[in-house]
């Protein structure tokens, strides 16, 4: 490669500081010459804009007073070596302003010297990366938020190997059955925690769904904790295949549901109290209608009608059951906001209440979306916005996500565990399907399912 040659090489010296002058001046990053001690000598007004501070404010003041104390123990002893042997280092840090506030800066940071090479100066230019560590740490904050809630749940996702044998690490799963959250567990450890007739239960759902071709399997098991106490799981799965057609792994997700269960059986108890007690009031119904009809007058019957729908009152208080329910925009909302600091989701639909486990779902599927395009899409740079719309026409429901704004997008060459989760999981939660279009100008989600009419707020 040929050297590249200075097409001004007759300006004056003059001409030169002038033109540098004038690049330091107006480049969109934020420039600072710092002396050997760390004092600002020279700074740009695009720094100055960034530090919240005045040229001449900084000029009185050293790099090491402006930044963030917790980053000092690692900057300091950097900025020396580049001082003592020349050494260029890249630093993320964070600098206070004078109201308190602080602003991120990738800093990257190289020594400058004089021609006979003794060094004069150090060059940072800084780059300011806020929105990003905003963003990050509304993440960190929307996992862990997610985390507490499976805990609260006591539900875990989870992958199973086929050809491998095994389970993938889930921090969740490990929680859900005893064992150490940070340690591998093998599956066969997993598998002895199951009772054995539902183990067999489980293989025989699975089984019979492959053979049917269905991609879906759910079933509930007994699990015993090491201190011997029974709970109880449902587990709903899906298969992943092979391109050739075999069986590559099953994910799902594992529910503990020993509340339910327990309920299921506490109802149980009731309906049988209440079957011996309608019959012992079909006794006093005769009873009474032999009382009530005996003389043949009419207001008797009246009297007798009255009792009966008291009894049926009663009968009504005893059964009734108490459902449960979220607000659909509110469940999108809350999964959303974290990863949204700038306030670039959109979201339209109508004032839908689903039940539980809809909601659940579908804030998982948020979940997963958003990080995706925190980290990939439409959130993983200043422009990027995405729309969230959902709609009922009769007794389906749909979802769309729309990116736009973001990086050019290109279709995985494999899926990944996010896209089998929402494609195969949850569409099988729901009952439903899920579609991921990665179109270039963004990806676009579409989530359809059964609906009921329940699912409308009556207004």
């Amino acid at each position: 490669m040929a050297p590249i040659v200075d097409p001004r090489p007759d300006w004056a010296p003059a001409d030169n500081e002038a033109e540098l002058a004038a690049i330091f001046a107006q480049t969109a990053a934020g420039l600072a010459q710092v002396d050997l001690s760390g004092t600002f000598t020279l700074v740009n007004d695009r720094f100055c804009e960034m530090v919240g501070r005045s040229r001449a404010e900084l000029l009185t003041l050293r790099m090491q007073d402006i930044t963030h104390p917790d980053h000092l123990t690692e900057n300091v002893p950097l900025f020396e070596a580049a001082v003592r042997d020349g050494t260029p280092y890249r630093i993320e840090k964070r600098y206070v302003r004078p109201d308190g506030s602080i602003i991120w800066v990738d800093n990257s940071v190289n020594l400058i010297r004089k021609p006979d090479g003794s060094p004069f100066g150090v060059l940072a230019a800084s780059i300011d990366v806020t929105r990003r560590h905003e963003t990050e740490a509304a993440l960190r904050a929307s996992e862990l938020r997610l985390r507490l809630a499976m805990d609260a749940g006591r539900m875990a996702v989870w992958e199973y190997d086929v050809r491998a044998g095994r389970v993938l690490h889930s921090s969740e799963l490990n929680r859900l059955f005893g064992f150490i959250e940070t340690r591998d567990v093998s599956y066969d450890e997993i598998r002895g925690r199951i009772e054995p007739e539902d183990m067999e239960r489980l293989r025989k759902a699975a089984g019979a769904s492959l053979a049917t071709g269905k991609p879906h399997f759910q079933s509930e098991a007994r699990y015993r904790l090491s201190s011997g106490q029974i709970r109880w799981l449902l587990i709903s799965a899906d298969f992943v295949l092979l391109p050739e057609g075999g069986l590559d792994r099953v994910i799902g997700v594992a529910l503990d549901i020993t509340e339910r269960k327990q309920q299921e059986e506490h109802q149980r108890l009731l309906i049988h109290e209440l079957n011996h007690r309608v019959k012992n009031t079909l006794a006093i119904v005769q009873s009474l209608a032999h009382q009530t009809f005996g003389g043949g007058d009419p207001a008797l019957r009246t009297a007798f009608e009255a009792r009966l729908v008291a009894l049926a009152d009663a009968h009504n208080l005893l059964t009734r059951e108490n459902w449960e329910s979220a607000s659909l925009g509110d469940v999108i909302a809350a999964a959303a906001a974290p990863c949204d600091p700038g306030n670039r989701v959109e979201m339209t639909g109508p004032d839908l209440r689903v039940p539980p486990k809809v909601a659940v779902a579908l804030a998982l599927a948020i979940h997963e979306l958003c990080t995706n395009a925190v980290k990939y899409g439409a959130l993983s740079n200043n422009d990027g916005r995405i729309s969230i719309e959902w709609s009922v026409d009769g007794d389906r429901f749909r979802l769309h996500w729309r990116e736009a704004g973001g990086p050019a997008v290109a279709p995985p060459v494999r899926r990944g565990f996010g896209s089998r989760m929402l494609e195969r999981a949850l569409a099988a939660e729901l009952d439903g399907t899920v579609r991921l279009d990665f179109a270039p100008s963004g990806l676009c989600c579409t989530i359809e399912a059964p609906a009921a009419q329940t699912w409308i707020t009556p207004h």
